[in-house]
């Protein structure tokens, strides 16, 4: 603390994020580990989900009145956080989260990068240890596909034919930092004009023509991964989780379960204000994707609402700063003597409520 952020860890009030339900074990080596080894004054733990919902709440009130600057007081939400390690869906009443409600899917963005590191590795070159490479690979190329049968069977085609296969070139950390995206259908470059009509005399020091057929040298010296069906069969892994042997049911149907685990008062409310955030729902067409199978699985008198994050990687911090700056929060967090008058009990008291 003092070293990095040149601050004194005492004087100062720490907010952090933790996974739904996190197990106590964990949450009792936290404060611990907040309180005796970095000895800060006060801290609180919250649920990222509930966090990105006041950030989500915030953009929707701006949204609707550019001009107010305070978010109104959250209605009954339902987020769906596609994180890294997991995907849960949280629904939310007021600012507190319900726990007999939460769903897990055990699956998120670091599964879907290392099932295409496994995939590249069997078809094309060993990129096993590539997974910052790889994981660009995905944000890039990969998209939820609207009509999954009818893309697999373009991506059996040859040739241009096969409209979804794209090429990445891998950089050589030399000329170039990061990968680039080629099309290979993409009509070829325009060979250049000869020197004079006639085809007189090359210029001195020009390189030589080009041979028909023959690969240019600098494309013979780069390395290209090809995708085609990848491309949408790592994010279908979100919908159905059974195509890798995960006996899990997709998150729509995950959706679905977390509405019908609340007050049936309450599901009308949930589905209409479906809250979506987190690192893999940036995939293309993954919203309306989802919306269009849930819209199957909903019965058709309830509407059904979306707001995506405007950035879901940070959607949690913006919260989180949301939050920090509130009235309440000074009700919310445990400070270091009470943390040693009371011990973890009264973190596990004020913290169930978030």
């Amino acid at each position: 603390g003092a070293d990095v952020l040149a601050v004194n860890p005492a004087d100062c009030s720490l907010l952090l994020s933790e996974i739904p339900m996190c197990p106590t074990s964990i949450q009792d080596t936290l404060d611990e580990m907040v309180f005796e080894h970095f000895g800060f004054h006060s801290y609180c733990t919250r649920p990222a989900p509930a966090l990105a919902a006041l950030s989500i709440a915030a953009q929707q009130a701006k949204q609707q009145a550019p001009e107010a600057s305070a978010a109104p007081p959250m209605p009954a939400s339902l987020i769906v956080d596609a994180g890294f390690s997991a995907t849960h869906v949280v629904p939310i009443f007021g600012s507190a989260a319900l726990n007999y409600g939460i769903k897990r899917l055990g699956l998120g963005g670091k599964l879907l990068t290392n099932h295409l590191k496994q995939v590249i590795s069997y078809r094309a070159y060993n990129v096993m240890e590539e997974t910052h490479l790889i994981n660009d690979v995905k944000e890039r190329l990969c998209y939820v596909s609207l009509d999954f049968d009818a893309d697999l069977a373009l991506t059996r085609f040859r040739g241009k034919k096969n409209t979804i296969r794209r090429e990445f070139v891998m950089p050589d950390y030399v000329n170039s930092m990061r990968g680039t995206i080629r099309d290979p259908n993409a009509p070829a470059e325009p060979a250049a004009a000869p020197a004079a009509a006639g085809g007189g005399a090359r210029e001195e020091g020009a390189p030589p023509p080009q041979k028909k057929g023959r690969v240019p040298a600098d494309r013979a010296e780069e390395q290209a991964l090809s995708l085609s069906n990848e491309r949408i069969t790592v994010p279908e892994l979100l919908f159905h989780p059974s195509d890798i042997g995960l006996e899990q049911a997709g998150l729509p149907e995950c959706i679905v379960q977390a509405a019908e685990a609340c007050p049936p008062d309450m599901r009308e409310a949930l589905y209409a204000n479906i809250l979506v955030t987190g690192g893999s729902s940036r995939f293309p067409n993954f919203e309306e994707r989802l919306q269009r199978e849930l819209r199957a699985l909903v019965p058709s008198d309830l509407p059904i609402g979306f707001t995506a994050a405007s950035d879901p990687t940070l959607a949690a911090w913006r919260g989180g700063s949301i939050f920090a700056a509130a009235a309440e929060y000074d009700s919310a967090v445990v400070t270091k003597e009470q943390y040693r008058e009371e011990g973890h009990a009264l973190c596990r008291r004020r913290f169930a409520g978030a």
